[in-house]
């Protein structure tokens, strides 16, 4: 994995583009469609993880740094793995919980109304 998108993550300062921060995430967590007001409770989730595997004090400094570059070997997360971010995930507060959410209805691949009305409001 390229250190300074492991940066993104061990830092929580913005070293490369929010992109990658949703495809690492979706990549360790094994979760497509990531959305925002998710980041900060899956972060917080793949945390132990992280921390388990990036065992070099330079990626916990919480700091921005363009010189750590390079590569490290980063593991693909197991069931277990995934399945222990998700408890830790469930367990935090949910940020929308409460508050008045709008359900919008968004059409398929055609641009047509898919018809699904049972979005959920929060995950």
């Amino acid at each position: 994995m390229d250190i300074q998108r492991l940066r993104n993550l061990t830092t929580r300062r913005l070293h490369t583009e929010m992109g990658h921060i949703y495809e690492d995430l979706g990549t360790i967590t094994g979760e497509r469609g990531l959305m925002t007001h998710m980041l900060p409770r899956v972060l917080e989730s793949v945390t132990p993880w992280l921390r388990e595997h990036v065992i070099d004090n330079r990626f916990w400094d919480g700091k921005y740094d363009t010189t750590h570059v390079g590569e490290i070997e980063l593991p693909e997360s197991t069931e277990d793995d995934r399945k222990a971010m998700f408890e830790r995930y469930k367990a935090l507060p949910n940020p929308l919980e409460g508050k008045n959410v709008i359900v919008a209805v968004v059409g398929d691949e055609t641009g047509e109304d898919n018809g699904e009305t049972d979005l959920p409001t929060s995950p």
